[in-house]
């Protein structure tokens, strides 16, 4: 028997309000949202990440004070490296988010 396992994506969210492309496109009450696909992780570092925060949703937002929270130790290296080369490249009030997709 086949063990169905999702695929969780470790996104980049970020606001941003550029006047230009936001009078272009009518968007004028503030922020814009901009998610930027960083990669995969999987299941077990998915697993890791949950019981560290404490939870079992399936869309996690991991700011910085949520990141510290983390036992990367227990990471395996593939997803260890994309996460803390993700979070150096945070700026600002960007956060990582981590979706569900199947």
């Amino acid at each position: 028997m086949t063990m169905k396992t999702s695929t969780w994506r470790l996104l980049k969210l970020t606001y941003s309000n550029p006047p230009y492309v936001s009078q272009s496109l009518g968007h004028f009450a503030g922020d814009m949202a901009i998610l930027e696909e960083i990669g995969d992780l999987s299941e077990e570092a998915v697993k890791v990440i949950r019981e560290s925060l404490g939870t079992e949703k399936s869309e996690i937002d991991l700011a910085f004070p949520d990141l510290s929270l983390i036992a990367i130790d227990r990471l395996p290296e593939k997803d260890k490296d994309l996460l803390l080369n993700s979070a150096k490249e945070l700026e600002g009030d960007a956060k990582l988010k981590i979706l569900k997709l199947r």
